[in-house]
């Protein structure tokens, strides 16, 4: 905690605790706690890429260059690994889903 540079926040506590709420939800087949995992992650994305949005933000206006240098910035590092786990999550709603739907014939 605190040992690589970023100190302790309860912010960051709830960003290791609702996905691990959201996994065991998956855990135990919860065809809600799937999407709201792929929603969470989507979403956690997409306030990344506009938090550095905001930081570019000097002259009081958005620029086409100022989000493509966000999206570059956020996203070009762990692009694949971000497809991967939006893939993954994706399998994991349509497992839930089946499942569910696989059970409820019998």
């Amino acid at each position: 905690m605190g040992t690589n540079g970023v100190p302790f926040s309860w912010p960051l506590l709830l960003e290791v605790l609702i996905p691990a709420g959201l996994t065991a939800g998956i855990h135990w087949r919860s065809r809600i706690a799937a999407a709201l995992m792929l929603a969470y992650f989507l979403l956690s994305k997409a306030l990344w890429v506009w938090n550095d949005l905001l930081l570019h933000d000097d002259d009081g206006g958005v620029a086409w260059a100022d989000v493509v240098d966000s999206l570059d910035a956020c996203l070009s590092g762990g692009l694949f690994v971000m497809v991967v786990l939006v893939c993954l999550y994706a399998a994991g709603v349509y497992g839930t889903v089946a499942w569910h739907r696989l059970h409820r014939r019998q």
